[in-house]
């Protein structure tokens, strides 16, 4: 099934002829005929092919949280207790995600203006991670040098496939549904995070790794038998390489596109909240719930399931009543509900309203990136999906140090909630002040819409 989505040429609010060019890319308007076409398919969800997407997040789900798991110990154990050197091992994803998503993202517009289009990098980001995750468990037989090579065997599939997967959702998915899409992708990552968490603590490492190694070749193999890409707009998408990188952080960061700054911000902030629980809870509920850490893991299960709960509503109440109200009120629940989390006396009273966190969590993650990727041509979206990835991962790397730096000035883990609240509070001030309108279905670019193999 293929879907076209005629939209109205953008209207940038800059005089700068290099950006208009950039993404007033004004394609061939479908006739009439097509017009009716795509009114008739518009009124049917395309759930198959939004289930064979939303696989890039069981992607995600299958590898993160066996990496985060294990990686750590087996470098521990390989080099003792030198922490330096364990976070200089570490850092590899960090860098590898520096290289490669801008590289990525760049690289699959070039393919996909001269007809090869975005899939070939994406299957082969997931076949190298597959090939990782299943020589991994037996790299340490070979000391830090095998745990090294195979990690950046595993870190370079993960993050190859990164900005061409999320650059692949809007050319898929058509633009009303790009909502439900990355609601897909979300609630099939949240499912696999748990299933591979408890298949990690069920089998050990050398089985789940293994086991996740062939899922990750079953996406592979359902992505290459599933989707097509529609042919491109024939434009010159060749010049997108990392200037072109800079020049549209430069223009974002200008607010020469309505709301693109502001999603940016939206998507840090997002991202540092995300970052801080993550990172900080295990510390925080021990000390002040006086739980041992097994037990403490009860919050991030709780996580993930408030977030397989409110996955897929999130993308139809982004269908429902616009990608900007639902960001506004998932920024909005999930600061209420972190400020009640401040207030509760024990981890059984947490643990319900971590899960309704993550359930409003949900709602800006999955509408963020449909809105902020509606104005771009599909000539630059690898570039800019790279960016927006950029912003999130920054939102990451940071705010470990800074909310380490808080915990230290007032020497208690005890501020983390409050922490999370201001972040919620101040991204939902940003999308504010997204102008309303912008962002939304059908009022970008005129997008290729979704194509999936069938019988």
């Amino acid at each position: 099934m293929t879907a076209f989505e005629p939209v109205p040429r953008i209207l940038a609010r800059t005089n700068d002829a290099a950006f208009t060019h950039y993404v007033q890319t004004d394609p061939s308007r479908p006739g009439e005929d097509e017009v009716k076409v795509e009114s008739a398919e518009r009124a049917r969800i395309p759930y198959v092919p939004l289930l064979v997407v939303g696989l890039g997040g069981l992607f995600a789900g299958v590898t993160g949280p066996l990496l985060s798991a294990f990686v750590p110990p087996l470098v521990r154990d390989a080099l003792g207790d030198q922490r330096t050197a364990i976070g200089a091992v570490m850092a590899i994803d960090n860098i590898l995600l520096l290289l490669l998503v801008p590289w990525a993202g760049a690289a699959s517009d070039r393919a996909s203006a001269r007809g090869r289009g975005r899939l070939p990098l994406v299957i082969g980001g997931f076949v190298l991670a597959a090939v990782g995750m299943a020589l991994f468990p037996w790299s340490a037989l070979f000391g830090i040098t095998g745990i090294i090579a195979a990690m950046i065997l595993l870190y370079s599939g993960i993050n190859l496939q990164r900005s061409p997967f999320q650059a692949l959702i809007a050319d898929l998915v058509p633009s009303r549904y790009r909502s439900l899409g990355t609601g897909s992708v979300t609630f099939q990552m949240c499912v696999g995070a748990i299933v591979f968490l408890m298949l990690g603590r069920m089998l050990g490492m050398q089985p789940a790794f293994l086991v996740a190694a062939g899922t990750v070749l079953a996406i592979a193999a359902a992505f290459a038998l599933a989707l097509r890409e529609p042919a491109g707009p024939g434009s010159p998408a060749a010049e997108a390489t990392y200037r072109s990188l800079v020049s549209t952080a430069w223009t974002a960061a200008r607010g020469l596109v309505p709301g693109m700054r502001e999603v940016f911000i939206a998507s840090f902030l997002l991202q540092l909240t995300f970052q801080s629980f993550t990172t900080w809870f295990a510390l925080h509920g021990i000390e002040r719930f006086a739980v041992r850490p097994e037990e403490a893991t009860v919050g991030f299960i709780a996580w993930a399931i408030g977030g397989v709960i409110g996955a897929l509503p999130a993308g139809f109440i982004g269908v429902r009543i616009g990608r900007r109200s639902a960001m506004l009120l998932g920024f909005a629940l999930m600061a209420a509900c972190l400020l009640a989390l401040d207030r509760a006396t024990s981890l059984s009273q947490a643990t319900p309203l971590l899960a309704l966190a993550s359930a409003s969590w949900t709602l800006p993650m999955v509408n963020a990136y449909p809105l902020f990727v509606e104005p771009i041509p599909r000539q630059r979206r690898g570039v800019l999906a790279a960016l927006f990835l950029l912003s999130m991962a920054f939102g990451g790397a940071i705010g470990d140090p800074v909310n380490g730096a808080v915990f230290d000035l007032t020497g208690s883990y005890r501020p983390l909630f409050l922490l999370m609240t201001g972040y919620a509070a101040l991204a939902f001030g940003a999308v504010l002040m997204i102008p309303r309108g912008a962002g939304e279905a059908d009022t970008g670019q005129n997008a290729v819409g979704l194509s999936v193999a069938a019988g």
